[in-house]
């Protein structure tokens, strides 16, 4: 069996922050994509008067730092 993210031994909880990191991440990635070949409009995605760039970027961040902070002491 081909091992993606190398998880074998992590505890449950960074197991659980690694793939939630990695979906975040690629849940903005499709969404970006989205926007780009204009399935949505980037306004729809603007929160709290912050821009719609700012929210897709906030989520890739948010990804790559759960990720992080899962594979923290691998």
């Amino acid at each position: 069996m081909i091992k993606f993210f190398h998880t074998g031994n992590l505890s449950p909880a960074k197991k659980a922050s690694v793939y939630s990191g990695f979906g975040l991440l690629i849940l903005s990635t499709f969404l970006a994509g989205s926007v780009v070949l204009n399935i949505f409009e980037l306004e729809s995605f603007a929160v709290l008067g912050h821009s719609g760039v700012r929210t897709l970027a906030g989520l890739a961040v948010v990804g790559c730092l759960l990720a992080a902070i899962g594979f923290f002491d691998e």
